[in-house]
């Protein structure tokens, strides 16, 4: 309960979003029941500091379910056409014409602050190191690289999208999915492969030198890549064996609905079968 302290007070210092209407969510499985949050047995201080920062929380649009590792997020798909960069941005900041989903006016910070507060560990972002001695020009010339990449590694979350369609007929089909498959490699015709999203936790960055500090993923908008940029500015990083190659990646318009369809975005710290029951948040004081 060490982090609790320190949670409080980031998200407190965290502007308030505005009430969103139940009618833009997607409910792929009736709700869950809310669990309470866990707290040492007989210490009803941590108990109200954790049940705090989980309302804290969803003011911010971000449900978080202790007990079943889970953090859920409502967005919408962004675009099926063009080059991917990254898997989910936030809106107005980030990257629109190069993301899958996007999130409108969700804080960083605070998403940042859920995954630690679901105990995941910093890992390594995938590196890009130079050939020593480096190719010869005619090595060049014929395809050898002058870098190796050694790829993401270490904790982090399994991803998924679910949704709903409405068939012509009425009848409506409950999507589910892992979001590298709705990701396809154009060069090696296949999808994403499948893995955990690194946990990189973004970074602090000045614009210049006289500046305040800024959390790079706010400032950027850019929350989750696709592939390897050499700053961590964004919160998890994708770990595809060819995550160095930005030109390749395009969304798998065989199985995502039109742009602008809402979507439940799950981050889970364990696989999962089938979509989880919509995570509740807790009740206001």
């Amino acid at each position: 309960m060490h982090r609790l302290p320190a949670l409080l007070i980031l998200l407190a210092a965290l502007p308030a979003c505005e009430p969103q209407p139940e009618g833009g969510t997607v409910a792929v499985e009736p709700p869950a029941v809310a669990q309470d949050p866990p707290a040492p047995a007989g210490d009803p201080s941590a108990e109200a500091a954790m049940a705090e920062v989980l309302r804290q929380l969803a003011s911010q649009k971000l449900r978080v379910d202790l007990g079943r590792g889970l953090i859920e997020i409502d967005a919408e798909v962004c675009q099926i056409y063009e080059p991917l960069e990254y898997l989910l941005i936030t809106q107005p900041r980030g990257k629109d014409h190069e993301s899958l989903f996007l999130v409108n006016d969700l804080n960083a910070a605070a998403l940042n602050a859920a995954m630690l507060l679901l105990g995941v560990e910093k890992g390594l972002n995938g590196r890009f190191v130079a050939v020593d001695p480096p190719p010869t020009r005619e090595e060049y010339q014929a395809g050898v690289r002058d870098y190796t990449v050694e790829p993401a590694d270490g904790d982090g979350f399994y991803i998924y999208a679910s949704w709903e369609e409405t068939r012509a007929d009425g009848v409506i089909d409950r999507r589910f999915h892992r979001v590298e498959d709705l990701v396809l490699n154009v060069r090696s015709e296949r999808t994403y492969e499948r893995g955990k999203f690194v946990y990189l936790g973004s970074r602090f960055i000045k614009p210049h030198k006289d500046a305040e500090e800024l959390f790079a993923a706010d400032a950027e908008g850019n929350l989750v890549s696709l592939i390897y940029f050499p700053y961590e500015n964004h919160l998890l990083t994708g770990k595809d064996s060819e995550a160095d190659n930005q030109y390749i990646w395009f969304p798998n318009t065989y199985l995502l609905p039109p742009i602008g369809h809402p979507v439940r975005l799950l981050f889970s710290l364990e696989p999962l079968e089938t979509p989880a029951p919509r995570v509740i948040a807790p009740a206001g004081r």
